[in-house]
């Protein structure tokens, strides 16, 4: 009798030694489910922070030295711009070599492949030009800032241009959930994480030029100011 008592008492701890092991682990994966969660939800709301100071940063500095109509163009699809590389003041000029010798300063050497010219003048006036070649030069007058370089133009510079700044031509586009710059006929290379829902998009109506960001899953939106559309 004693014995199936033991007996007894053994399956019946085995069995509720189960059942507090199946409920510790259930436990446990509740728990690593909802970390999980947190976690995924914590790189999201990063993923999307970083997509909003990152775009804001980009598009605003490139709309900075560029004129709506002449430099930029903005519709419900695109942003087509000059994006500016870098400026250069003029030292000397040679019509008849359609060479400028200039003091160079920028985020990135001049690149006769992909590059054009805009020329100001000392009236203000503007004029564009495709740089077909680079090269060095003597020193510019000391006080400037910048390398001295040499451009060749396709066409001799304006008497009196003053300001060469160089300039890519690209567009900027809100699709497939993120920032994305094309050059010429290149695909639309992403410039943030993919994290905008769709409803993310440029606000070109009035006077000024604005963007929502708005995130598919964790996040806030933002809405700002970009540029004016017209010379202020």
């Amino acid at each position: 009798m004693g014995s199936a008592c033991r007996r007894g008492a053994s399956l019946a701890e085995t069995l509720v030694a189960l059942l507090v092991g199946l409920l510790v682990i259930q436990l446990g994966l509740s728990t690593l489910a909802r970390l999980r969660a947190a976690q995924r939800e914590l790189a999201e709301r990063a993923d999307a922070l970083i997509a909003q100071r990152v775009g804001r940063h980009v598009l605003r500095r490139e709309l900075r030295h560029a004129a709506a109509g002449r430099d930029w163009l903005a519709d419900a699809d695109s942003l087509a711009l000059r994006a500016f590389r870098g400026t250069g003041i003029v030292c000397a000029s040679d019509s008849a070599s359609a060479e400028l010798i200039v003091a160079y300063r920028g985020d990135r050497a001049p690149d006769p492949s992909k590059d054009s010219v805009r020329l100001l003048g000392e009236d203000g006036t503007s004029a564009v030009r495709a740089l077909v070649g680079i090269g060095t030069a003597p020193a510019c007058p000391a006080g400037l800032p910048g390398t001295a370089a040499r451009w060749t133009l396709d066409v001799a510079a304006p008497a009196g241009a003053v300001v060469a700044s160089v300039f890519e031509r690209g567009s900027y586009h809100l699709a497939m959930s993120a920032l994305r710059y094309r050059r010429g006929a290149s695909g639309r290379q992403p410039l943030t994480p993919e994290v905008w829902a769709a409803s993310t998009a440029w606000q070109t109506s009035g006077d000024r030029l604005g963007v929502e960001l708005i995130p598919s899953r964790a996040g806030r939106s933002w809405r700002g100011f970009l540029a004016w559309k017209l010379p202020q």
